[in-house]
């Protein structure tokens, strides 16, 4: 009886130091990499602060972008509408009006030009 209790007693200490040693082991690697990161803390901060202003600037960038997007569009659509508008006023005053609808294609004629100018 006492020979099984002295194993049983001998095996509990096996696993008790077994276990002391893994937890010394994983405290002295979580010291070591709490060493590191105190020494590379300030390059960190410093990387992060970097990677922050990247994150800011490429928000700022993508909001000039959309915004500079939107403003083509309406241009587009601006002068869309005036083609539309000169085009049909064109094909509707044709027929009895030539005079007049020489006078658009001229006025057509010239918004385009002044349009490549600004473009220029």
């Amino acid at each position: 009886m006492f020979l099984f209790i002295a194993t049983i007693f001998i095996a509990e200490l096996i696993i008790a130091t077994t276990i002391i040693l893994l937890i010394v082991r994983a405290d002295k690697t979580v010291v070591k990499c709490t060493e590191l990161v105190m020494k590379k803390h300030a390059e960190l901060e410093k990387i992060l602060k970097d990677f922050s202003y990247c994150v800011k600037s490429f928000g700022e960038y993508y909001d000039c972008m959309i915004n500079s997007i939107k403003r083509k569009h309406r241009q587009f659509q601006l002068n869309l509408l005036k083609n539309v508008a000169m085009y049909l006023s064109l094909f509707l005053l044709k027929g009895k009006y030539k005079k007049a609808a020489a006078f658009l294609q001229f006025a057509v004629l010239f918004h385009d030009y002044i349009q490549k100018v600004r473009s220029n």
